[in-house]
């Protein structure tokens, strides 16, 4: 896992935001470390959130 964050931080930040009836997404790569995002599925992903969450679209990839 990430190198940068231990999980346990991150749960622990999942936790509250579930105490507070926050909505939010949570994608974990194992074997991935804290520049994750920056792989190809990564950005796939960081992408299809942003054109759901701003475009209202569902995402069409070849």
């Amino acid at each position: 896992m990430d190198t940068n964050v231990d999980p346990a931080s991150t749960l622990q930040v999942s936790a509250a935001l579930i105490r507070a009836g926050k909505d939010f997404d949570l994608l974990i790569m194992p074997s991935a470390n804290h520049g994750a995002g920056e792989t190809p599925y990564g950005s796939r992903r960081r992408m299809d959130f942003l054109v759901r969450h701003l475009l209202g679209r569902e995402p069409r990839w070849n």
